[in-house]
This record gives structure tokens, C-alpha cells and sequence, in this order.
């Protein structure tokens, strides 16, 4: 008797997970992490919502600096604690 196949299912990430790795991928470029200084822009296919939330969790560091520069892009900067 053939053993019945287990359907394993791939979770698509969310758009918010999605804009999370592109603006992360952009932060950690090591010209950003040198200058510690980095403008990002909500792409035109990401929703306002999810942008709308990353500004709000970003606001919520300790460490970060939020300059609005146009309608859709910020300027971020930071420090980095001393140990």
C-alpha cells in the first residue's frame, strides 16, 4: 500500500515582509553602515499601509533619526550605542 504524501505548503511573505528585506538589504550596504545615513522611497507597487506601519516601528527605535524628504521617502539616520 503506497504511503499517503504529505502536502507541505510554502508561505508566501507578506508585501510588508517583502518592503521589510528591500529596505533592509538597503540599510545594511556597506556604504549606508559606513555613513550610517540612508534615504529609502516606498516603491509604487508596495501599499501605503505597510509604509505607513514601517514608519511607525522604525519610529519606535531608540537609535533612529526619521527625515521625511518627499511624500513617499525618508532619510534615515543613526547611532550606535557604546557598550
Amino acid at each position: 500500500m503506497a504511503k499517503p504524501t504529505k502536502k507541505t505548503t510554502v508561505r508566501q511573505p507578506s508585501s510588508y515582509e517583502l518592503m521589510g528585506a528591500r529596505i533592509q538589504k538597503i540599510i545594511n550596504s556597506p556604504k549606508a553602515q559606513q555613513a550610517r545615513d540612508v534615504t529609502v522611497h516606498r516603491l509604487p507597487d508596495e501599499p501605503a499601509a505597510d509604509w505607513a506601519r514601517f514608519l511607525e516601528d522604525v519610529a519606535e527605535s531608540e537609535n533612529v533619526k526619521i527625515e521625511h524628504v518627499d511624500s513617499d521617502g525618508v532619510r534615515l539616520t543613526w547611532t550606535v550605542p557604546a557598550d
